[in-house]
């Protein structure tokens, strides 16, 4: 057994989507690292197969930016199909996040029953406003027991909202959710792991931006 490092050190949501890679090199019984930035750490407090580390054995780096940044908006590939292309994760199965370590239990500071938008994310070439997501999601889910995914930083009066405190936090939440909508960032990419016998309702990146947006899976229907 040899000890493999993936690198990917920012954006929460690709380093999620990295763990395909990580998963499928455990699975060829290499003892596999993550190195990230701190702030993500938590990630592999939900995972067996990859730990937290910098550096150690073989590095592959599956990094976009900066440096892989020109040549990924050039070949025109969905960012899945570019970052695997990598010859050592290239059969690995890059749909599947695996978060086996993530109990049965409910989000906390979240009512039994609830309905979930989550319209805020970082890096969106396309924009798409959060009101407007947000006006929309209440319309169709209802006021009773609606709830805005919000990071620390935003706060919105008048309406119920939820900041979750880790990763693991906010993969229950959305797990939870009766009716989850999403743009694409992380909230979608946990949807993926957790939401698979739910519909979840995705608003898209749209054109030269298209290739950012997440994989298909079951339950993901577009709402555009």
């Amino acid at each position: 057994m040899s000890v493999k490092t993936i690198k990917y050190s920012q954006r929460l949501g690709d380093v999620l989507r990295c763990l395909p890679a990580a998963k499928h090199l455990a699975d060829q019984g290499h003892e596999v690292f993550f190195d990230c930035f701190a702030q993500y750490n938590d990630v592999f407090e939900l995972t067996s197969y990859v730990k937290a580390g910098h550096r150690q054995g073989d590095i592959i780096d599956l990094e976009v930016w900066p440096n892989q940044y020109e040549a990924y908006r050039k070949s025109k590939r969905s960012w899945t199909d570019f970052v695997y292309s990598h010859p050592e994760i290239k059969d690995a199965d890059k749909t599947n996040i695996v978060l086996d370590k993530l109990d049965d239990e409910p989000a906390e500071g979240l009512p039994e029953t609830y309905n979930l938008v989550a319209p805020f994310g970082l890096s969106q070439g396309y924009y798409r406003n959060p009101l407007e997501l947000i006006v929309r999601a209440r319309q169709t889910m209802g006021k009773d027991n609606f709830y805005v995914l919000c990071p620390a930083d935003i706060k919105i009066q008048g309406l119920n909202t939820y900041t979750a405190p880790s990763v693991e936090q906010m993969a229950k939440a959305i797990r939870g959710a009766t009716d989850f909508w999403a743009i694409n960032s992380t909230p979608i990419i946990l949807a993926s792991a957790t939401r698979r016998d739910k519909q979840t309702g995705f608003f898209p990146q749209k054109n030269e931006w298209e290739t950012d947006n997440i994989f298909s899976f079951e339950g993901l229907v577009s709402m555009d």
